[in-house]
């Protein structure tokens, strides 16, 4: 597949990769849109060692598309659903997620390459923040979710 490689600040390239296969409650996804935020431009200019942890990396987290293969012990979506997903899913367990902080998770599983055809999502992913979308909701719409979430934490945080 066709896919943007992220190897340092200011260095991206399109380049042929392989679809890494999902592996027990993984799912592929066929990318249908793709968004560029805030975090990404920054990554872009300085990189970001939370979220691209080694290079090459895949780049881009936001984004919407169809499911094409699911792992093994995959129950809530299935080959076919139109499905958006964060881009990170929290432990569960920790500290700081037993005190209901999950953006602060000390084992926080996050997400890039969505920038690209296919992206193969994380179990914890799918099975904590993947949706399937309704069908008069657009790709372009959906892919909106993760930043909207935020929007809708905020109000809810700051009682609007």
């Amino acid at each position: 597949m066709k896919a943007v490689q992220y190897y340092g600040p200011q260095n991206i390239k399109l380049e042929e990769v392989m679809v890494k296969p999902p592996e027990e409650g993984e799912v592929v996804v066929k990318v249908m849109s793709a968004l560029t935020c805030g975090t990404d431009v920054k990554t872009y200019r300085r990189g970001h060692p939370v979220l691209i942890k080694s290079v090459p990396s895949g780049f881009g987290h936001e984004f919407s598309g169809i499911v094409e293969k699911v792992g093994k012990g995959v129950e809530n979506v299935k080959a076919g659903d139109r499905v958006v997903a964060a881009n990170s899913a929290p432990c569960g367990h920790c500290f700081f997620c037993k005190k209901e902080e999950y953006n602060l998770c000390e084992n926080l599983d996050l997400l890039n390459g969505a920038y690209a055809e296919y992206i193969t999502v994380p179990a914890r992913i799918v099975k904590k923040n993947m949706l399937i979308l309704p069908d008069n909701l657009s790709f372009d719409k959906a892919a909106f979710c993760e930043p909207l979430a935020n929007v809708v934490h905020g109000v809810e945080r700051t009682e609007i």
